[in-house]
């Protein structure tokens, strides 16, 4: 789904301009903000789901080859707490993407041909499979606060694959705060990376005190759980899977060829700084941010990297996509021949060019 989705809504939008009048096409700000940001994502993705699995398997053969695998206990919880919170954003961020790719087509996007109606369906039921999204996300959160607990108490934390090896900093982290002044600060990978590492910071603290709290009033641990699901651990774990699918990504794009790390670059700074945008609220809660600037900023710099992908956004979606065949859309065909697709389809169908049966029935009669 992260490989049919990008393409779909690149060639939908490419195509907008033969139905919209000029102000509603490509080059309008606002379809880049509402379409390229999932893009971006199918991006990140892609190229963390690479390099997971790699490291995955990677320890899989080494354990099935009776060699040593240094904390391999550690690896493997950290391994299914990753998983954990990757799922539920993958799914929940592929079906707001369908969502959107068929909003942004008008009522072409509700078209059978169109395929959109299906996908959106079909993809649907994957926020539950294998649980549902919201109980896997707490068994990621369990490990998380163990990590965190460990870390208050001076203690080394189980991370071998380093998702969580900036903790031994926390107490660093947990004093930086917001001061850049220009949008090129933020397009910045690292800014958006130690963004991330503060956040998580104060949401493990946010977290760990109301979770707390709960189990001084007598709960158990099943109830204080959720009781701290809202707004706490929810948010923990989407924000951990939102830096761990950047951070692997960004190891990736180091290893791409050199033609094409500025592009996947711009793409990552869009993913990350269009998620910070949706915890602009914990940002500003937890004191990272004060004033309007970070805000300012922020959005500022999602919109300027929106322009500055446009010319590429086609062909990156190309060089994901699978073949017509597979996108089975008609409006989303490589050949870009939108209306002569549109008509094929319309006049290919049974019937299209004979009455319907019930064609007298509305035939203005005589009232005499």
């Amino acid at each position: 789904m992260t490989t049919l989705l990008p393409n779909r809504i690149a060639r939908y939008h490419l195509g907008l301009h033969h139905f919209l009048p000029p102000a509603l096409t490509e080059s309008a700000l606002f379809q880049q903000w509402r379409l390229f940001g999932f893009v971006s994502a199918a991006i990140v993705f892609r190229l963390y789901i690479s390099s997971f699995t790699h490291t995955y398997l990677n320890i899989v053969e080494k354990s099935n080859a009776g060699h040593r695998v240094d904390n391999l206990s550690e690896a493997v919880s950290e391994i299914h707490a990753m998983v954990s919170s990757c799922k539920p954003l993958l799914s929940w961020t592929t079906l707001r993407a369908a969502q959107q790719c068929r909003e942004a087509c008008g009522g072409h996007g509700y078209l059978k041909c169109a395929n959109l109606g299906d996908i959106r369906s079909n993809h649907e039921p994957t926020v539950t499979y294998e649980g549902d999204n919201n109980v896997l996300s707490q068994q990621a959160g369990n490990w998380l606060l163990r990590q965190y607990e460990a870390a208050l108490a001076g203690k080394a934390v189980d991370s071998p694959l380093g998702t969580v090896a900036f903790l031994k900093d926390l107490r660093t982290i947990k004093d930086r705060t917001f001061s850049c002044t220009g949008t090129n600060e933020l397009k910045n990978p690292q800014f958006i990376i130690s963004t991330y590492k503060w956040l998580l910071c104060w949401l493990l603290k946010y977290t760990h005190e109301k979770n707390e709290a709960n189990l001084s009033q007598g709960l158990n641990k099943v109830q204080a759980r959720s009781k701290a699901q809202v707004y706490r651990w929810k948010t923990l774990t989407k924000v951990y899977a939102e830096y761990i699918t950047l951070l692997f990504c960004l190891e990736t794009i180091d290893k791409k060829e050199r033609e094409l790390q500025p592009v996947l670059t711009k793409l990552f700074c869009l993913y990350g700084l269009w998620s910070l945008d949706e915890n602009l609220v914990e940002l500003y809660q937890g004191g990272f941010a004060k004033g309007e600037e970070c805000a300012r900023l922020v959005r500022d710099s999602v919109l300027e990297l929106c322009g500055e992908v446009k010319n590429e956004i086609v062909s990156v979606a190309d060089a994901l996509a699978p073949t017509d065949f597979v996108l089975n859309s008609v409006l989303a065909k490589s050949d870009g021949k939108l209306y002569q697709n549109l008509q094929k389809a319309f006049f290919s169908q049974p019937g299209v060019f004979e009455r319907t049966p019930w064609w007298r029935d509305v035939v203005p009669a005589s009232k005499l």
